[in-house]
C-alpha cells in the first residue's frame, strides 16, 4: 500500500459476487491512482469476499474486513475509521464509476480549496444500458450552502460523493439505527447543519444501478425511512429557521406515504382511495395534482365517474 494515499475509497459489500467485480474494476481503471480502496464484507454466503481478496491479492491499495452481520452504515464507518486518506470516496458494490471520476473530483479541489463535499451528476443504469442522468442539462446544480435544497430531497447520489475526512468526526457517521437507504441523506443533512461548501459537475462520472423488484414494497420501505430521519433531524436542529423547511418536508413525506398504502388497495378495495387522495392532498396542498386526483375518483358515475376514476387508479399504480 502507498504511504499517504490522497482518497480513501470505502466499500461495503455483502451478497454482491455477481457485481462487485466489475465496480471494482473500475476503480483500478480510475485515471488518478493515489488512492486506497477499504473493502468491508458483512458476512456474504456467495463468492462476495473470494472476489475481492483476489484484487487485495493483486494490488496492495486494496485491503479486505470481514466484519459479520454489519449492515451497510456499519461496514461504512468501519471504513472511515481504517482509513487514511485525506478524502473519503463512497462507492456501493454495485455501482460503477468512469474511468476520470476522481480526477475530475481532484481539479475541484485544486479549483477551490473551500470546498468539502464534492459529487457528480450520474447515469441511472439497469446493468446494461443507461436509462437517463439524474441532473439534466435544464436543471441547475447544487452548490456551496445547500441546506434547504438539502432537506427537501437526497439530491446526490452516495457514489458520486468525495468527502473531506475531517469534517467525518466520531460524533458525525453513519446512524446504524436508520435503514432502508436513508442513511446517506442523514448524514448529508448533518454534515450540512454543520457547514458544507458543496461543488460537483454536471458531467456523469457515475453508473448508479437500478435493480428491478416489488418497486411498490420499495417505495413504501423508503418512505418510511426518510419520514424517520427527516423526524429525528428536525428534532435536532440547532437552526430555528430550518424547522419550517423540515416539517413541510416531513409533510411532503407523510403525504406520499398515503398513497404508496392506499396503492395495493386499489384493485381490491377501491373505495378506500378518495380518503387517501385526500389526506395526502391535506398535508401537501402545494401539490394541486392530487386534489384533482380527488374530484376524479370522486365524480359521479353518470357523468363519466368510472373512467375518471380508472384513471386516477391508473396514475397511483405506476407511481407508487
Amino acid at each position: 500500500m502507498i504511504e499517504s494515499p490522497f482518497i480513501s475509497i470505502v466499500v461495503p459489500a455483502l451478497n454482491v459476487a455477481g457485481v462487485i467485480e466489475e465496480t471494482l474494476q473500475a476503480v483500478s481503471r480510475q485515471t488518478f491512482q493515489n488512492f486506497e480502496v477499504i473493502i468491508v464484507d458483512g458476512g456474504s454466503t456467495d463468492d462476495s469476499a473470494t472476489i475481492a481478496q483476489r484484487f487485495c491479492k493483486n494490488d496492495a491499495r486494496f485491503s479486505f474486513v470481514l466484519q459479520h452481520g454489519s449492515d451497510i452504515s456499519t461496514a461504512r464507518n468501519t471504513a472511515i475509521q481504517r482509513a487514511c486518506g485525506e478524502w473519503i470516496a463512497f462507492l456501493d458494490a454495485d455501482d460503477v464509476w468512469l474511468p476520470t471520476k476522481l480526477k475530475r473530483q481532484f481539479e475541484l479541489i485544486q479549483k477551490d480549496p473551500r470546498a468539502n463535499f464534492l459529487f457528480t451528476n450520474y447515469y441511472i443504469w439497469d446493468g446494461q444500458n443507461d436509462l437517463g442522468v439524474y441532473y439534466r442539462p435544464s436543471h441547475s446544480l447544487p452548490d456551496g450552502d445547500v441546506m434547504r435544497r438539502l432537506i427537501s430531497n437526497n439530491i446526490f447520489g452516495t457514489s458520486s460523493i468525495l468527502v473531506q475526512r475531517g469534517i467525518l468526526t466520531d460524533d458525525c457517521r453513519f446512524d446504524s439505527q436508520l435503514s432502508n437507504g436513508c442513511e446517506d441523506w442523514d448524514l448529508w443533512l448533518r454534515l450540512a447543519e454543520r457547514g458544507l461548501c458543496v461543488r460537483g459537475t454536471h458531467d456523469p462520472l457515475m453508473r448508479y444501478r437500478r435493480w428491478q423488484g416489488n418497486k411498490s414494497n420499495q417505495k413504501l420501505k423508503t418512505l418510511l425511512g426518510d419520514i424517520q430521519l427527516l423526524e429525528k433531524n428536525l428534532r435536532a436542529t440547532q437552526r430555528p429557521k430550518l424547522r419550517p423547511f423540515y416539517r413541510r418536508s416531513l409533510n411532503f413525506a407523510l403525504a406520499k406515504l398515503e398513497l404508496a398504502r392506499v396503492r395495493p388497495l386499489v384493485e381490491t378495495r377501491p373505495a378506500a382511495v378518495p380518503a387517501a387522495v385526500w389526506r395526502a392532498w391535506r398535508l401537501h396542498p402545494a401539490k394541486l395534482k392530487w386534489l384533482m386526483w380527488f374530484v376524479l375518483v370522486i365524480w359521479p358515475t353518470f357523468l363519466g365517474g368510472r373512467m375518471t376514476e380508472r384513471i386516477v387508479h391508473r396514475k397511483i399504480i405506476q407511481k407508487w
